[in-house]
C-alpha cells in the first residue's frame, strides 16, 4: 500500500540516499550528468525495466548526457517510499555505469 510521506519521514530518508537529491515543489529532483550520451541512455533503459516492475514512473528529461529527474507519488499528491526506493536505484545504476 501507497502511504504519503510526512515531512519529518522525508527528510529522513533524503539523509539516507547515497547521492544527493533535493525537496522542491513537492518532488524529488535531481540531475545527472553522464560522459556520454550512450550512458544517459544505458540509464534510462536500466531504470525504465525497474519502473515497470515496481509500477512507478519518473518525469525525465533527457539533453545529451544530462537527465533531469522528478520523483512525486501522483495518486497521493506527494512523496511515497517508491519516489525514495526509486532514487536509491537511480543513484546505483548511476554509479554503475559511470564506473565502467
Amino acid at each position: 500500500m501507497r502511504k504519503k510521506l510526512d515531512d519529518s519521514q522525508i527528510i529522513e530518508s533524503l539523509s539516507k540516499l547515497t547521492l544527493d537529491w533535493v525537496l522542491e515543489d513537492g518532488f524529488l529532483k535531481k540531475s545527472f550528468k553522464f560522459k556520454s550520451f550512450n550512458n544517459a541512455i544505458k540509464f534510462i533503459k536500466k531504470v525504465s525495466v525497474m519502473c515497470e516492475e515496481i509500477n512507478h514512473h519518473p518525469k525525465w528529461t533527457n539533453i545529451y548526457n544530462i537527465i533531469d529527474i522528478e520523483l512525486n507519488t501522483h495518486d497521493l499528491n506527494g512523496i511515497s517510499e517508491l519516489d525514495f526506493k526509486l532514487s536509491e536505484y537511480m543513484n546505483i545504476t548511476y554509479n554503475e555505469i559511470e564506473s565502467d
